[in-house]
């Protein structure tokens, strides 16, 4: 039987369920989305226009990374202790800690 990329997984009956599992784990792993990779120049932009918004109390609309799927906060960035904290003024929550950067 010759195995082509359409028929992989028909011809995995013939495969020890160990090695079953460890192609379909590695087969989860490519196909996982990866955290995009920003230039200097986005950077810069992204800092001038989140301080930009800290300084006039302007409404954002900002949207995380998952590995899974995006998460997307709006609100109003505040400077506080040196922190930002996104307020949504939903009486809800009182809004959020936006997490440092790794750099």
């Amino acid at each position: 039987m010759r195995i082509t990329e359409g028929n992989l997984f028909s011809a995995m009956r013939l495969v020890l369920p160990e090695h079953r599992d460890m192609a379909e784990r590695m087969e989860r792993e490519a196909n996982r989305r990866r955290e995009p990779e920003l230039t200097e120049d986005q950077l810069a932009e992204l800092r001038y226009v989140l301080a930009e918004a800290v300084e006039t109390g302007s409404r954002v609309r900002i949207m995380l990374f998952g590995p899974d799927e995006d998460e997307v906060w709006e609100g109003v960035l505040v400077l506080r202790n040196g922190r930002v904290y996104l307020d949504d003024h939903s009486g809800k929550k009182a809004g959020w800690w936006v997490p440092k950067g790794r750099k």
